[in-house]
């Protein structure tokens, strides 16, 4: 299979130093790794019947830019709403965010919307009270937590300011405000519409 591979890095540490050696021949050596590590790659690339099977050759950090390279063989193949999932739930926590909001935007509205409800669990609520923290006082965020014991340990935990934390936030939410509802042993969380997101009225909160 062929892949777009703009602006991949193939290497990282160890494989990827970039100095040079005094000694010609351990120059030579390294080259000649480097040149096989990256030949093995391209050719587990080629060999890969599917795209997230391609994505997961590459280092974790790549793994965005390969999706954006080839959303549309992700889409072709039906798979790109369970890539979008398996990427953004690496880091991105109701009390926690890692990349660009609109990076994520982006991807999320690219899905499929009805595959991406049904990778996750059927919302079992009409209406809810969701909540979400932020360190920087930041109330947009895609990702909320339905659970209460979850958002109590954090309220908890960031209760005493002079130990840092950071601010919680509530918000009343039905089927309708959210892509996808995950949950599983560890997390009861959801995924808002972008658009809720922006511009639903949260409530700060201190307690339950």
């Amino acid at each position: 299979m062929q892949w777009k591979l703009d602006k991949i890095r193939f290497l990282y540490p160890p494989d990827d130093f970039t100095g040079s050696f005094n000694n010609e021949k351990m120059q030579a050596r390294h080259k000649a790794m480097q040149d096989q590590k990256i030949k093995e790659l391209l050719t587990q690339l080629e060999n890969a019947e599917n795209p997230i099977e391609a994505m997961r050759v590459l280092n974790p950090l790549e793994h965005i830019q390969f999706l954006l390279n080839n959303l549309e063989q992700f889409k072709q193949q039906k798979c790109l709403e369970k890539a979008v999932l398996l990427i953004y739930y690496r880091k991105n926590t109701p009390f926690a965010a890692d990349g660009d909001y609109d990076v994520w935007k982006s991807l999320l509205k690219s899905c499929d919307t009805e595959r991406l409800y049904e990778e996750g669990s059927p919302f079992p609520h009409k209406q809810i009270t969701a909540y979400r923290g932020s360190v920087t006082g930041v109330t947009r965020g895609l990702s909320w937590t339905v659970s209460r014991k979850t958002t109590a340990w954090i309220l908890d935990r960031w209760a005493d300011k002079e130990l840092g934390g950071g601010t919680v936030f509530a918000l009343d939410i039905t089927r309708d405000d959210i892509l996808v509802y995950i949950e599983d042993k560890i997390k009861q969380e959801v995924i808002l519409i972008p658009e809720v997101a922006e511009a639903a009225e949260v409530r700060e909160i201190t307690s339950l």
